[in-house]
């Protein structure tokens, strides 16, 4: 005998009920259309991932938890740089123009563009951390006030890679054995310093550089001790000469547009979820700066590849020389270029700068920079 189910009637829904389902479907809704419409788009344009540990450790967990560490309705959609089919050249521009809403500001790179950003880290002017701290608490509203005017955008923090170093196909033992060499630089703000030296400077993109050393287009290259690991640079470049190049300072910048779409208390709460990664950012580059140094010269590390990488020292002489280039070359290079954008910016420079830099004496500011 075949298997008979059993049939439940159930009754027609009354009236009642059908309207309170419907009641219920149409809040059920409005609630997520509603929501739907307070999201706040953020289009976020990281570092290219081929900066290793901190774009892909640190910053890019950082805005894909923005919204829950907030508590604001961001619909994050977050970028690394090169999946977007634009130069980091382009950042601020694409700022000013409302096409991204954030950016993980190159200074270099962007430096060509805004003076200001090869002002906060000339190159050979920054030595360490607490320098670089100093120097960003005393010109940091300078750039931020820059940026605003021209390009639209709030900064909102500055960090660093770390010292820019370095690396060469050859012993480098002194600051003058890159005569005559090719040395990739991230941009021509940083040619100035390079050619004094009697090399070549040569402005090769972060992610093309690896090839450039392979091919021999290149004999040397600066950047930090974390990123030349990350992307393989000691393979063709194993002789590092650790006098800081630049200080690798970057930051972060919102177009105005979207920041004056938040609340009063909303921009408060953003700037305080920035200001505190940024903190924590600056520890874990300390950390990540002595390991790489560990990694690139074989001794046992954490976060990189291990390669059997030479360093040198630079000597006073070094020191002294890399201050003389700054001094006649760089920084009136720098100031002239600055004053025909925003005039009075060398005297804004050394008035609050000059008590900060220990390579830089009053003295010497007053006697290469010809104020207005």
């Amino acid at each position: 005998m075949a298997w008979q189910g059993f049939f439940i009637p159930v009754a027609p829904a009354s009236p009642t009920m059908k309207r309170l389902f419907l009641l219920i479907f149409i809040v059920s809704a409005f609630v997520y259309t509603w929501k739907k419409l307070d999201e706040i788009p953020l289009l976020v344009i990281g570092q290219p991932s081929s900066t290793g540990t901190i774009q892909q450790k640190r910053e890019a967990p950082f805005f894909n938890n923005l919204r829950a560490k907030t508590d604001i309705p961001f619909r994050v959609t977050y970028r690394p740089l090169e999946s977007v089919g634009f130069k980091d050249t382009h950042q601020l521009q694409m700022l000013k123009e409302g096409t991204i809403d954030l950016a993980s500001l190159r200074f270099m790179q962007n430096s060509e563009m805004e003076p200001s950003l090869q002002g906060i880290d000339l190159s050979g002017m920054i030595t360490d951390h607490k320098s670089a701290q100093k120097v960003i608490a005393a010109y940091g509203g300078t750039v931020d006030h820059y940026l605003q005017a021209r390009f639209n955008a709030k900064l909102l923090g500055v960090w660093t890679f770390g010292p820019q170093e370095i690396f060469c196909n050859r012993p480098i033992n002194k600051l003058t054995d890159i005569k005559g060499l090719k040395v990739r630089v991230a941009s021509t703000a940083m040619g100035t310093f390079i050619s004094e030296l009697g090399a070549k400077p040569v402005v090769v993109s972060f992610d093309e550089t690896k090839n450039a050393l392979s091919l021999g287009l290149v004999d040397c290259a600066i950047t930090s001790a974390a990123s030349a690991n990350f992307a393989g640079w000691p393979k063709y470049a194993n002789y590092n000469f650790s006098i800081p190049v630049q200080f690798g300072l970057n930051g972060y910048a919102i177009s105005l547009k979207k920041w004056n779409t938040l609340s009063y208390e909303q921009q408060g709460i953003l700037q305080k979820a920035f200001d505190s990664y940024l903190q924590e950012l600056w520890q874990f580059t300390k950390v990540l700066q002595t390991d790489a140094k560990a990694c690139n010269t074989g001794a046992p590390c954490k976060f990189g590849t291990p390669y059997k990488v030479q360093s040198s020292s630079p000597s006073p002489r070094d020191i002294q020389l890399s201050h003389q280039i700054i001094m006649s070359k760089v920084l009136p290079e720098w100031g002239e270029r600055c004053e025909k954008i925003h005039p009075g910016c060398r005297q804004t420079w050394q008035e609050k700068l000059s008590p900060y830099i220990h390579n830089f004496e009053a003295n010497d500011l007053k006697d290469n920079i010809p104020l207005q």
